[in-house]
């Protein structure tokens, strides 16, 4: 099996190795503009939501069902900023990515002013029905995308290589753990462990290249004299996460009392992007080991009909069904997510060996943090749905160089920028906007 290994530092740092071919790329930049990434939810009635959207009725209740549209905005500070001023708890299906325009269902338990209201700075709701219940992680099918990539070098450009693509493998994007600041794994590997001051520094105080000069400076400083009453002028008001540890800090309460203060959402993001960051490696050690493959102790799943993995099955002592409903696209092999509950096996044992040993953890280690961390399976590699070129043609941005514009839609889970990747193949993916 030919493997095609990244030329990313910042991805071969992030466990993503491989890409499932080998293509050349057609380089070219991101999120030049809010609306050049547009994602928009589709909700469990198979349905794409936005603020077009007219009805959806889950059988009344007492839940408001609205359309969340946010330009270039963070979901969790979003969502806090609206229970703030609504005084709604608010639920929603998953996370969207920051850097675009994005519209998704969300649900609260009280009615919007007027159905439609406005909160500033790219932030709306729109009202569109009751429920019984309220959104909770994972209530969704999917997410359709549109987005344009920028900065193409038209020298040597190949529009095939935008338009064949026909899976990629199923790692955590890059945004799970940030481009700007690639830490969040970091931090939440520090709380597994249990290394409280290790998380509060490496979080306020480890500064990054491609963060702003001045937030950079500001960390490194801290990073130099943990004075936090020194350090804490020079921290903008935009972290408020930052400055709401620095102050638990001023007060004298414990590393462990101070982080602690989080958002709980953001807290989980740190250990499920640990998760995910072993999972990455995993899944790279055991494509470059396997491929594809299954053997016993592994687990497969049938694919539904938006191109999610269904009811896991192990694989026991008949390999051939596995192999042939994989070999025709028409189920997919799954990985586990190291979580408490995990119990390795087959060729996941194999490949999460070495990376357990290196990092010094187990399954147990995820065993105090919580309801939430038991691990799960995620599918080997996924596939686009509806993928296409809709346009390509000089960029209006950057003269003498082209645009091309890619729609699809994805399962849930499944993240664009991984798609992207195989069609890009970025050597610096925070230049090329990931």
């Amino acid at each position: 099996m030919p493997l095609f290994r990244t030329r990313s530092r910042l991805e071969s740092d992030l466990g993503m190795e491989y890409y499932a071919s080998g293509r050349r790329g057609i380089g070219g930049a991101l999120r030049r503009r809010p609306g050049d990434f547009i994602v928009e939810e589709i909700i469990r009635e198979g349905q794409p939501v936005n603020l077009e959207t007219e009805r959806i009725e889950r059988g009344g209740g007492r839940y408001t069902l609205a359309v969340l549209s946010k330009t270039s905005k963070d979901l969790l500070q979003t969502v806090s900023l609206i229970e703030k001023r609504l005084g709604a708890k608010v639920g929603f299906a998953g996370i969207k990515d920051r850097r675009a325009i994005t519209y998704q269902l969300v649900s609260l338990d009280r009615e919007i002013p007027g159905g439609r209201i406005s909160l500033g700075e790219g932030v709306e709701l729109k009202a569109v029905g009751r429920s019984a219940w309220p959104l909770a992680p994972g209530d969704l099918r999917g997410n359709r995308f549109t987005i344009l990539v920028r900065d193409i070098d038209p020298k040597g450009f190949d529009r095939r290589e935008a338009e064949d693509v026909d899976w990629a493998l199923g790692y955590f994007g890059h945004q799970r753990f940030g481009t700007t600041r690639p830490n969040t794994h970091k931090v939440g590997r520090l709380l597994v462990r249990g290394d409280y001051e290790g998380a509060v520094w490496e979080f306020l105080a480890e500064p990054y290249p491609n963060e702003p000069p001045g937030i950079y400076a500001a960390r490194e400083e801290l990073k130099e004299t943990r004075d936090v009453g020194r350090a804490y002028p020079a921290f903008p008001p935009g972290l408020i996460y930052e400055r709401a540890v620095m102050r638990r800090l001023l007060e004298g309460r414990s590393c462990r009392d101070s982080i602690n203060c989080l958002p709980p959402g953001l807290l989980r993001l740190f250990v499920n992007s640990y998760q995910s960051y072993l999972f990455n490696r995993a899944l790279s050690a055991r494509w470059e080991a396997h491929g594809s493959e299954v053997g016993r102790g592994d687990y497969f799943a049938p694919l539904d009909r938006w191109g999610s993995p269904s009811r896991p099955i192990k694989v026991g002592h008949d390999l051939g069904t596995p192999r042939r409903l994989i070999s025709r696209g028409a189920a997919v092999p799954m990985v586990r997510v190291l979580g408490s509950r995990t119990v390795l096996d087959g060729a996941d044992a194999e490949a999460y060996k070495a990376v357990l040993e290196e990092e010094g953890v187990s399954p147990a280690c995820f065993s105090g943090l919580g309801a939430g961390f038991e691990g799960s399976l995620r599918g080997m590699t996924f596939r686009p749905i509806a993928y296409s070129v809709i346009c390509c043609g000089p960029d209006e941005m950057n003269p003498g160089r082209l645009a091309v514009g890619v729609a699809t839609s994805l399962p849930k889970g499944c993240y664009a920028t991984v798609l992207l990747r195989e069609v890009m193949r970025p050597e610096d993916p925070f230049l090329a906007g990931y």
